[in-house]
């Protein structure tokens, strides 16, 4: 969603922290920091690729399928039984594919999207930003490469956007609680997919039921299923997935020249601006941009994930985003409860076209068309 004009609701913003080993110089806040998503610091914005800037895209290693099966071998003229994979609970998602591994770095003790750790989180975006922008072709990267990116801690505040203010300073922001959501989505459709449980659907009755952000209560989910090897390294891929899905979009607003600080390329903004920028944007909904942006996330996505070692990054987690909204809507239809549901459009809207955008990324080999829906023109 593309944001651009003033709004006069205060929040509290602070630079995602775009890579792993980059550290904390300044900071600021409100009156009363927001207990739930701890002290807001900024980051100063990095200059260039891959001098500065987001870190390089970190892949995952191959994955290892089961070893054989160890025993006697069957009766001659015995019928091997066929094996078979329980049904995923969401339709169009692929169920878990063998024994992935682990990202560097993760341990199934200590996870931390399990953990819901939201600094892990934007920094793990960060990450992802970085892979979306080297996807970029040279004409694109330079107009969004010096844009910063920030979070957003505001309580219970789900979302994320483009922006640009008055002054044509230009910026990019997520939430905490979109990344905690899409955190739990990850952890939740893992445990579903290699477990065969429905703890998503609980999820999504939890929170229709509470009507705003709530945490996942303690063992919502079997302490053994929660540690699992196949389960934690899976979460890993949707997260990365969904995220990349959400600020594909996002950076679509800014290179397609959708915002008119950014339609002649970026400008920056200094570290000191960010708290004003976040102050001072409202949403503007133009469905037409916002198909356009889609579509530009999608191709960018699947071009991001081309360039992984390991496990290449689809449409999967996308579709499990929009379904997601869409069934917490279906859920409460009297009450749109987060600001991702009203800055965007429907779901299922959406899904068609992000289905129909990775469908011809492939089959051109990823070479696609930036315009797949003759609707809408170029």
């Amino acid at each position: 969603m593309s944001r651009h004009t003033p709004r006069t609701r205060g929040t509290l913003s602070f630079a995602a922290l775009c890579a792993l080993s980059v550290s904390v110089v300044a900071s600021c806040g409100r009156d009363k920091p927001p207990a739930q998503y701890g002290q807001g610091q900024y980051v100063p914005p990095q200059q260039g690729y891959p001098q500065g800037g987001y870190p390089p895209p970190q892949g995952y290693p191959p994955q290892q399928g089961y070893p054989p099966p160890q025993g006697y071998p069957p009766p001659q003229g015995t019928a091997q039984p066929t094996p078979t994979q329980p049904q995923s609970p969401w339709p169009g998602l692929p169920n878990l594919p063998g024994m992935p591994q682990l990202p560097p770095g993760v341990s199934t003790m200590n996870d931390p999207i399990n953990n819901v750790d939201i600094g892990w989180l934007r920094s793990q975006a960060g990450v992802v930003m970085g892979e979306l922008i080297q996807a970029l072709p040279a004409n694109k990267q330079s107009i969004v490469r010096d844009i910063p990116f920030v979070a957003d801690p505001t309580p219970g505040e789900v979302n994320a956007f483009a922006a640009c203010d008055d002054q044509g300073q230009a910026l990019m922001a997520i939430s905490d609680g979109l990344l905690e959501v899409e955190a739990n989505i990850a952890q939740l459709k893992a445990n579903d997919e290699t477990f065969g449980t429905r703890k998503l659907d609980e999820y999504l009755q939890l929170l229709a039921k509470s009507g705003k952000l709530v945490k996942i209560p303690p063992n919502f989910v079997d302490p053994g299923q929660h540690i699992d090897v196949r389960k934690v390294a899976r979460q890993h891929q949707l997260f990365d997935e969904q995220v990349a899905f959400v600020l594909g979009h996002e950076l679509g607003h800014h290179h397609l020249g959708h915002l008119r600080c950014t339609a002649g390329g970026s400008k920056g903004v200094n570290p000191a601006d960010l708290g004003r920028l976040l102050s001072r944007a409202l949403p503007v909904f133009n469905q037409p941009n916002e198909i356009a942006a889609d579509i530009a996330g999608v191709n960018n996505m699947m071009s991001a994930g081309q360039r992984r070692a390991g496990y290449k990054l689809t449409e999967g987690g996308a579709v499990l985003t929009l379904q997601f909204f869409n069934n917490l809507d279906q859920l409460t239809p009297a009450t749109i409860v987060f600001g991702f549901e009203r800055t965007h459009p429907h779901p299922l809207i959406r899904l068609p076209i992000v289905q129909q955008t990775a469908n011809q990324f492939r089959s051109s080999g990823g070479n696609p068309s930036p315009w797949p829906f003759p609707i809408f023109g170029q």
